[in-house]
């Protein structure tokens, strides 16, 4: 089948919340996507047997590829979406959507995606400091769930080189291809309007996703709103055997 779009998630542990999400994506995310998940050596198994069970429910629409590590450290996960890696070998359109073990889509909002789609990138905001590396990039945002063209990626890719940036600050792959390159054009919705993205650091009533919000201040306010979001919490934790 020809899909339109791509949802990927980078996931080399056995984490309890890798089922969990990967339904919430499939089950919000219409048949025009396609979902890859990038496992580890530690949890191919874990991972074949949740894909098993959750293609039988939405039509093989999940496939795997073998990243043959054991885990990933930060600047190791930045470095195989700020490179032209195995990554991009298996995105076959031109937008895809990035989520982690620690985000989800609200189903209620879902018509919210169709909003985004015309951008080159857009994550959850971070709030607004006088944080440079977030002020450089319009505060918009925060990688763990975004929305990317892969086009205007590698574009990013090609002009900058990530492996000679030395802050670590930085090399995270969200801060390097949302900095404001004098060199590359980034479509990016206005900041208000990303706030209905997802929500991570910033509150709103109404929003398509989120990203690990129980780290925030906010929390309780938007678990009133999202009560569903709890069961996402309450699986924050990787199996060790």
């Amino acid at each position: 089948m020809n899909y339109k779009y791509t949802a990927i998630i980078i996931e080399p542990r056995k984490h309890k919340a890798l089922e969990f999400v990967l339904n919430n994506v499939c089950d919000c995310l219409s048949n025009e996507w396609k979902i890859v998940l990038f496992h580890g050596i530690n949890n191919a198994d874990y991972s074949n047997n949740i894909i098993n069970k959750l293609n039988l429910l939405y039509d093989n629409r999940i496939n795997t590829v073998d990243l043959v590590v054991e885990n990933l450290n930060l600047i190791e996960y930045s470095k195989l979406l700020t490179t032209k890696s195995i990554i991009y070998d298996h995105i076959d359109t031109d937008v895809f959507l990035v989520f982690q073990t620690d985000s989800m889509i609200f189903k209620k909002n879902a018509y919210l995606l169709d909003t985004f789609l015309e951008y080159d990138y857009v994550g959850s905001p971070w709030l607004v400091t006088n944080y440079l590396p977030t002020s450089n990039c319009d505060f918009i945002g925060n990688g763990g769930f975004s929305l990317r063209n892969k086009n205007k990626m590698l574009e990013i890719i090609k002009k900058r080189d990530w492996n000679s940036i030395e802050e670590n600050d930085n090399r995270y792959e969200d801060l390097f291809f949302s900095t404001k390159y004098s060199d590359v054009s980034v479509r990016k919705p206005e900041y208000k309007k990303a706030c209905s993205f997802s929500v991570d650091e910033v509150f709103s009533e109404i929003c398509f996703a989120c990203h690990k919000p129980w780290v925030h201040n906010h929390y309780n306010l938007f678990k009133t709103n999202y009560p569903e979001v709890e069961l996402l919490f309450n699986l924050q934790e990787v199996e060790l055997n």
